[in-house]
């Protein structure tokens, strides 16, 4: 992601703090979620055997893996560092180095619904973009996670935004992934671990999720 700040700087400005959680209408939910790192990389295709199939020969290709990493808390009355909450939502944007024919920059977006997120550890969430996916937004076959020159990430409980982050980094009054004037958004493009060919792959390390 070395030339971030160079495609993004033509677009809007960039701020140095962070993104903190949005003044809800009513008052905040008990749970709280502390973003702690975001991993944008490259995983192989997976290869799995069979018994009793006819193997068919392929060349395994490149995913972009998001790997987001996340602290969650919940109340006492919901077994506090013995508990767990559900429902909780993470929207990921993804920005690429492609253009589309009107200029805006290629973009992705998706919302992953969490469940049985346990409190009191360290927890990640898994989500993936296909190699197919991928050749149709950058036109090319040979791509790698440079081909990525930006995510956002924010977390949503109860219709309000408890925490987020993002390379270019937001601000409150500047979350640049809202500027649709600038980006070609594409749904159905991020997928959850759970809807990847990595679905049963890396055992508890994640927790469950799904887009659907």
């Amino acid at each position: 992601m070395k030339s971030t700040a160079l495609i993004f700087a033509a677009a809007f400005a960039l701020a140095s703090p962070a993104l903190q959680a949005q003044a809800p209408a009513g008052p905040l939910p008990a749970v709280k979620v502390d973003l702690k790192k975001v991993t944008v990389g490259e995983q192989g295709t997976p290869d799995f055997s069979a018994s009793n199939v006819t193997m068919k020969r392929w060349r395994p290709k490149k995913w972009i893996e998001i790997d987001v990493e996340f602290d969650i808390k919940v109340p006492q009355d919901a077994g506090g560092r013995n508990g767990s909450y559900s429902g909780l939502q993470m929207n990921v944007y993804l920005v690429f180095n492609a253009r589309t024919k009107d200029g805006k920059y290629e973009a992705a977006k998706a919302t992953l619904t969490l469940t049985n997120i346990p409190a009191g550890e360290t927890c990640h969430a898994l989500a993936y973009i296909s190699p197919a996916s991928l050749r149709s937004i950058l036109q090319k076959d040979n791509f790698t996670s440079a081909d990525v020159s930006g995510w956002g990430v924010e977390f949503i409980a109860e219709g309000t935004t408890l925490a987020g982050d993002g390379n270019p980094k937001p601000t409150t009054g500047n979350i640049w992934w809202t500027k649709t004037e600038n980006f070609s958004f594409r749904d159905g493009v991020i997928m959850a671990k759970s809807e990847s060919p990595f679905a049963i792959l890396f055992g508890d390390y994640d927790v469950e999720a799904k887009t659907k």
